[in-house]
């Protein structure tokens, strides 16, 4: 028998009934597959509830959504969009949902998944996705899915290679080993590309582990944060806490006792997708016995999106959203679906309501946000718990006076204390404020409290480095200024953080960084070769991407050629930008294994048509570049893809440097941060939020040692002089 997850007869007694179709593939699949096929119901991915996920160890994983629909209600229009026969009501494609679920597991469920598919397609094919329509035949399906369009040969091949439609009359051993001998399901011989490693990363994923109360560590609060951390039934209350002073720590354990009060799952939303692990690193240090599924952390953005799939809403675009420019298509989503308070108004069947919601990060979060998250997922007599700093208000959200504007009324609980960062670091925060937010927001006086002369004496480095007149940043002398402070401090690289503004710098000196140290690293963005990888893909129908790819004379495949091409960009880059012996004996190295022509390589390298594609000497602006080569549009969205997907991966402890964006590292701590500010740029950067928002929060996740350099920022200098002029030794 396959195994199922739950148990079967816990899926019949529980509070969540099956659909009789549901059932009926479960019981199904367990008497007529062996034990080596496991069956995951409705498991919780992060918010994707899929119906049926089928597992086989060393073969892969199909996704099954099941309908028990009757097709007399439901018509497709001349856009193959599914309606109502009743009202003309959209209703959402289960092919566009189950494959929805599929794209998913790609971009954020499972680690290290995304980038696999880049550097090899073929991982694409290790999950399948079914619809099973339990109240039709296959003859019904065809009528209404496949005949009407059987001329149309770009959607039949679509079908073909992406989901396999299945009726009542489908059930059967037969017709369902086809279907998985053609999905390689099953199969004489074993994926290499499945291989123990994913499929426990699969596994992990589909079915929750067990926290046992010996995992945690004793926390010791202070009183008011023990008052804080306890749940309370249908309490509404808003959290306000300077910097360090343990909100998320306290939050978390607010979480752990509500799901001990109700026995009920807690949802937990952040802004800033990369707080989620954050969150649950909190989460894991509390003291108590639970299960992970009992607690369900996500940004708002992903939230939304989960909860529309699985109600089957679809966003619909207008026929000239592709000719909106990206502040227009922001507009877009935000006014029809992420601040539209209706959105579920006839979903709320579908929705799952919840006895506590806390959201963190409140300062960034817009006012219809809340009132959509509380008026469609907030049980009756619910516990509604906000928490924010208004001084990290860096999207500049609307104040009322020097206060944050949200949907709890009376005032809020403070907590004042700060525990992150020793008094230099304090000293500074509070210095800054002075400086930049008196008329903005009231002054904190956490560097004022007696506890914090206890580290009064503790060893810690601020500095501030200027480079006057610097046009670009030189990767080289970067990685010394950050080697020799490492040594200086003793720092380990797991404790060190660099943080910047725009992708490009910190990607550039991610990749000088390892090539030289030899060193891992922890980031939150794409490689160089992974950058490069994705340019080579989105061009390779121009002539001069066919050319550099023919330079391999090897009888390698596609992708094969573009990830070694990819390698050889990056290390001629390092050559260009630096001169460095090391990389080109490096690089001659890499020419000569993948059997490459160095000169003709020099040739396509520096030829004026790829340097015009790859705006090598910045001439033209984002948009321009867009207008110019219209194919950049799908690199930026396959970049995003790559960047959110890391950000979901992203843990702190791995023993490696980390390297992120300020928006990015929101909410996280370091005990040592280098903090690169640059010239204001319009575009490209983060330098587009509130600058002084941004500064603060970047200072203020340092703990112990801070180095700001500022490479040409001439606007923010002398502000810079003055705040540092304490401990600065280090201008230049």
């Amino acid at each position: 028998m396959a195994i199922i997850y739950p148990d079967i007869e816990i899926i019949k007694s529980g509070r969540l009934k099956p659909e009789p179709g549901e059932l009926f593939l479960l019981q199904f699949l367990s008497d007529n597959f062996d034990e080596s096929y496991e069956i995951f119901f409705q498991p919780f991915l992060n918010g994707d509830r899929p119906d049926i996920i089928l597992m086989r160890k060393g073969y892969g994983v199909m996704i099954i959504e099941v309908k028990d629909w009757n097709f007399k209600n439901y018509y497709l229009d001349e856009k193959r969009k599914w309606r109502l026969n009743q009202n003309n009501a959209f209703i959402k494609s289960p092919i566009d949902q189950v494959l929805q679920y599929k794209d998913n597991l790609y971009n954020l469920h499972i680690e290290n998944l995304l980038e696999k598919k880049i550097k090899n397609f073929k991982y694409w094919s290790l999950v399948t996705c079914a619809v099973y329509f339990h109240n039709a035949s296959s003859s019904e399906i065809s009528d209404l899915l496949i005949e009407p369009y059987k001329e149309n040969k770009k959607y039949c091949d679509f079908l073909k290679w992406n989901v396999d439609l299945l009726g009542r009359n489908n059930i059967n051993v037969e017709y369902l080993s086809s279907i998985f001998s053609k999905r390689y399901i099953i199969s004489k011989i074993p994926s290499k590309l499945f291989d123990s490693s994913l499929y426990d990363s699969f596994k992990r994923y589909f079915k929750p582990t067990f926290h046992s109360k010996e995992e945690g560590i004793e926390i010791r609060f202070t009183e008011q944060q023990k008052r804080l951390a306890q749940s309370n039934f249908g309490l509404e209350q808003r959290v306000k806490g300077v910097v360090g002073s343990g909100k998320t720590t306290v939050m978390a354990a607010r979480a752990v006792n509500a799901h001990k009060r109700h026995q009920e799952r807690v949802l937990i939303l952040c802004f800033n997708m990369t707080l989620k692990n954050y969150i649950h690193d909190k989460i894991s240090r509390v003291r108590e016995d639970f299960t992970w599924d009992n607690f369900y952390i996500n940004n708002y953005h992903n939230f939304l999106s989960a909860e529309m799939n699985n109600c089957g809403i679809e966003f619909k675009l207008p026929p000239n959203f592709e000719n909106f420019n990206q502040q227009e298509k922001s507009d877009f989503f935000e006014f029809n679906y992420f601040s539209n308070v209706e959105l579920f108004k006839d979903h709320q069947a579908n929705l799952s309501k919840y006895k506590t919601i806390l959201i963190d990060e409140i300062q960034d979060y817009h006012r219809p946000w809340m009132d959509l998250i509380k008026e469609n997922f907030l049980s009756k007599d619910g516990e509604y718990v906000l928490w924010g700093d208004e001084k990290q208000n860096i999207y500049d959200n609307e104040l009322e006076e020097k206060d944050l504007k949200t949907n709890v009324k009376g005032k809020p609980s403070t907590l004042k204390d700060s525990f992150r960062s020793v008094k230099k670091i304090k000293d500074l925060a509070i210095k800054f404020q002075k400086q930049n937010f008196t008329s903005k927001y009231e002054i904190d006086n956490f560097n004022e409290l007696p506890q914090l002369l206890l580290d009064y004496d503790n060893p810690s480095t601020i500095n501030y480095i200027y480079f006057e007149d610097a046009n670009s940043i030189d990767t080289a002398k970067l990685h010394e200024l950050i080697k020799d402070y490492s040594i200086k401090l003793n720092e380990h690289p797991n404790d060190i953080t660099v943080l910047g503004f725009r992708v490009s710098v910190l990607r550039e000196f991610e990749c000088y960084y390892r090539y030289k140290s030899n060193e891992k690293t922890n980031t939150m963005f794409e490689t160089q070769e992974v950058w490069y990888k994705l340019f080579l893909q989105t061009f390779k129908s121009l002539e001069i991407i066919k050319s550099g790819l023919s330079l391999i004379e090897t009888n390698d495949n596609d992708d094969e050629k573009k990830n070694k091409i990819s390698v050889i960009m990056a290390l001629r880059d390092l050559v260009r930008e630096t001169n460095d012996q090391s990389f080109k004996e490096r690089l001659s190295y890499y020419l000569e294994k993948y059997k490459i022509s160095t000169s003709k390589f020099e040739e396509w390298y520096t030829s004026n048509d790829l340097s015009d594609l790859l705006n090598s000497d910045k001439r033209y602006s984002l948009r321009k570049l867009e207008q110019k080569y219209p194919q950049y549009r799908q690199l930026t969205k396959s970049l995003k893809l790559v960047r959110d997907n890391k950000k979901h991966h992203f843990w702190y402890d791995r023993g490696t440097l980390k390297l992120s964006t300020i928006h990015s590292f929101k909410g996280w701590e370091a005990n040592t941060l280098f903090l690169i500010l640059e010239e204001q740029f319009s575009e490209g950067s983060d330098f587009l939020t509130s600058f002084e928002e941004l500064i603060y929060t970047a200072i203020t996740r340092s703990k112990t040692n801070l180095i700001v350099l500022n490479y040409g920022n001439t606007k923010h200098h002398e502000s810079m002089v003055d705040l540092f002029d304490k401990y600065n030794k280090g201008i230049s």
